[in-house]
């Protein structure tokens, strides 16, 4: 922790964190992505096939780091999408 104006704060809380990309689920038909950001590309391919949709893919974005809150939102999109995978009962292809 680091005292700045009298008030305690904690540091490294805004470091980034190194990662080479991000994945996403787009579908061509959307302008914006579907669901994302996933920390890899598995845990992107859970999302895909939660979607169900035909068209859905997994897309990758190189970043040069992401903060923390995007690194918790990314493995909570992994989580959520394990969770909702498994209990559809759907199993992911790894080619």
């Amino acid at each position: 922790m680091k005292t700045q104006n009298g008030a305690s704060a904690s540091t490294g809380s805004a470091c980034p964190k190194k990662a080479i990309e991000l994945f996403y689920v787009t579908h061509p038909k959307m302008p914006k992505t579907l669901l994302g950001p996933f920390l890899t590309e598995a845990d992107a391919e859970f999302g895909r096939v939660v979607m169900r949709s035909a068209g859905a893919q997994v897309t990758a974005c190189l970043v040069d780091a992401i903060d923390d809150i995007t690194h918790w939102h990314g493995v909570n999109n992994g989580q959520a999408c394990r969770a909702f995978a498994d209990a559809g009962g759907w199993e992911v292809e790894h080619g």
